[in-house]
């Protein structure tokens, strides 16, 4: 892989956990996709690809003041998708923080010649790619109404703002996982009578998916409505639905796996009890991307 990106984290990049939020690292990483596409011919100027696909993995936190490095290759070319493999690492310790997969394309349109796309070909790294989440082509997603009649509950509510937007007016690619974690709060305590940091518990994202149906503009309404797939000791799988709020149509979706977090000890813990019972009574059968 190539450098095709190098920056230090931000005091407001970071979360309520005292780490780069992952909506950040998906913003970097555009960044330097655009770097990887000029070295591939197809600069931002010529024709910027949108980020269709992503799945995302956190191998480790970074702190404000963390120096990094981004690396990136393409693993594969198709006639409508460009697949590329992304690496955030910790520049100081050279270990790998975060991998992004991304699949670019042009919604629905062939993808352009790439004439130097194959001095950027690269094998996926051992530590990238997905792990627990599927990186399928999503099957048929419910609309708002039958979401939450199969139990999933709206977390967000709001419009893409027009900062939020590429000088097209065409939404970026952190927005959407910004959305889904600006509502998670809403859910993931719900029933347990305590809030997201209380008691020294948070929580820490472990892998993403995060896959967008269409291109999405500023004012455009959105809600998310979200549903617990899965519960393991220490983790949760849930699964959020974005859908416009003129139609309740699906524009986009994402599955997020979670670890609950020691904010003392920086650590994974199993889920205390009385959450667990909380979370339990959440979970809605058969849910999935």
């Amino acid at each position: 892989m190539i450098v095709i990106g190098r920056g230090s984290v931000q005091q407001e990049e970071c979360d309520v956990m005292g780490h780069m939020n992952v909506r950040h690292y998906v913003a970097r990483a555009a960044d330097a996709l655009d770097w990887l596409m000029l070295e591939a011919g197809l600069p931002p100027s010529r024709r910027r690809l949108a980020v269709m696909d992503q799945h995302l993995r956190f191998l480790r936190e970074m702190a404000p003041g963390t120096p990094f490095t981004i690396l990136g290759g393409i693993v594969s070319v198709g006639a409508d998708r460009l697949r590329t493999v992304v690496e955030i690492r910790n520049s100081a310790t050279e270990a790998p923080a975060a991998t992004l997969v991304t699949d670019l394309g042009l919604w629905g349109a062939p993808l352009p010649a790439t004439p130097l796309a194959g001095r950027l070909m690269v094998a996926m790294p051992p530590h990238a790619g997905p792990r627990g989440l599927g990186f399928d082509p999503p099957r048929p997603l419910p609309d708002r109404d039958a979401a939450q009649a199969m139990g999933l509950a709206e977390g967000y509510r709001g419009a893409i703002r027009p900062d939020e937007c590429d000088l097209q007016g065409v939404m970026r690619p952190d927005v959407i996982i910004a959305r889904i974690w600006d509502g998670v709060p809403n859910l993931r305590n719900r029933g347990t009578g305590v809030g997201i940091r209380e008691e020294g518990m948070g929580s820490a994202a472990l892998e993403y998916r995060v896959a967008q149906f269409g291109p999405l503009a500023a004012g455009q309404l959105l809600t998310v409505c979200s549903g617990l797939k899965a519960l393991g000791d220490k983790t949760t799988t849930w699964t959020h639905l974005v859908h416009d709020g003129e139609t309740g149509a699906v524009v986009a979706a994402a599955e997020a796996v979670g670890i609950a977090f020691d904010l003392k000890a920086r650590r994974a813990v199993a889920i205390p009890e009385d959450r667990r019972a909380a979370l339990t009574a959440l979970l809605v059968p058969g849910l999935g991307l």
